[in-house]
């Protein structure tokens, strides 16, 4: 700010220190040869250069269009604060040009005070009806000259007619000159965002639509999901019988092999004795006890085979049972699902885990049945009991 300067506030007190007392005032005007008319002009710019001083900011806040002014009002207070042993005399256009310019900025301050709180003391009312009187007094005293009253009355009514011009052109006049222009284009303005949130609704409205269509298929799918995992499942536990099976098929068929195999050396000895194959030694005794016992080797031959033949057939049969079974959790796996819901139709709610028989069979162990199989050393035992018997005859 331009008065609130700590040099700019030294030069006012300096001129105010010099002249405001009346005795430096009567001392100036007696040594200088002051006019009265002049000294009037000299007493007023003195009045408004102390409301300056007293209240800086004040002015500086107000006197916006007379930036220019302030600077050289404060030039002609240092021109009078530098008067100490000047031999001028009258100082008639020193004293009416700084009367001027602290002028225009009283009429500019004057026309900006409103009601505010800090305006409320900036100006003592009779002095400030003693200076409107004197403005208009010297814009008629014809003992100034007509160009000094010319610009008196210049700022008379130019000043004020500068503020309201800046205020008419500033922005806030103009949001109000503009004000029906500005109407019609917020009006425009909300009808177009009135028209966009309809399409916008509007989109949204068929976006919802879809999302709901898309929503059911996906619902859709999911049971279809949810049943494809179910059969999965199924599968794959059907699957894993279905492996199993292939197993124990081909475990059947190893057996049957070996049943088929062994049957044939079981019938061997037979067919080598009936069709006169063994050796000559044994064929050749004629001692019945000789010739039995050279045949006990065959015999026993004969009937490690038997034994050995009936655990092939007796695991045989206990591998069909567990195909068998296997065949029978593989069917289940294939209509269990309906069964579940048709149990839950059918029964309601009374049966809390209609699944459950159906675990207990699929998740079972697979029997295999061992109970008739000989063991090896019972087959032993009887060999041993007909050697003995043998022996004993």
């Amino acid at each position: 700010m331009f008065f609130e300067a700590e040099n700019n506030l030294k030069v006012l007190e300096g001129i105010l220190n010099k002249y405001w007392g009346a005795d430096e005032r009567c001392k100036f005007k007696i040594d200088f040869g002051i006019s009265d008319d002049n000294f009037i002009l000299f007493i007023d710019s003195l009045s408004i250069i102390r409301e300056i001083y007293n209240h800086p900011k004040t002015w500086d806040s107000l006197s916006l269009l007379q930036a220019q002014n302030s600077t050289e009002l404060l030039g002609m207070c240092k021109y009078f604060n530098d008067l100490e042993g000047s031999t001028e005399r009258g100082l008639q256009n020193p004293i009416e040009t700084m009367y001027l310019y602290s002028l225009r900025l009283f009429y500019e301050v004057d026309f900006r005070i409103n009601d505010e709180p800090a305006h409320s003391t900036l100006f003592n009312e009779h002095l400030l009806d003693q200076i409107k009187t004197n403005i208009a007094n010297n814009s008629k005293n014809e003992s100034y000259s007509s160009n000094f009253r010319k610009k008196l009355n210049k700022i008379i009514f130019s000043v004020p007619y500068d503020i309201l011009k800046d205020l008419y052109n500033s922005e806030e006049i103009k949001l109000f000159s503009e004000f029906d222009e500005k109407k019609k284009a917020a009006s425009q303005t909300l009808e177009e965002i009135k028209e966009y949130s309809d399409n916008l609704n509007e989109q949204i409205s068929k976006l919802d639509k879809k999302l709901e269509i898309r929503q059911t298929k996906v619902e859709r799918l999911e049971d279809t999901l949810k049943n494809q995992q179910s059969h999965l499942n199924f599968a794959g536990l059907s699957e894993g019988f279905h492996n199993l099976l292939k197993q124990k098929e081909k475990e059947a068929y190893s057996l049957f092999v070996g049943l088929i195999v062994m049957g044939l050396v079981m019938i061997a000895p037979l067919i080598c004795t009936i069709f006169s194959l063994l050796p000559e030694t044994i064929l050749q005794e004629k001692n019945a006890l000789n010739h039995m016992l050279k045949l006990v080797p065959f015999i026993s031959l004969e009937v490690i085979l038997i034994y050995f033949f009936r655990v092939i057939l007796q695991n045989y049969k206990s591998v069909k049972a567990q195909i068998l079974q296997i065949e029978l959790r593989r069917t289940l796996c294939q209509f269990i699902e309906s069964y579940t819901d048709y149990s839950k139709d059918v029964k309601g709610d009374k049966e809390s885990n209609p699944l459950e028989k159906f675990e207990n069979l699929i998740f079972s162990g697979i029997i295999s049945d061992a109970e008739n199989l000989p063991s090896t050393f019972d087959g032993m035992d009887q060999i041993g009991k007909l050697l003995s018997s043998l022996k004993s005859k």
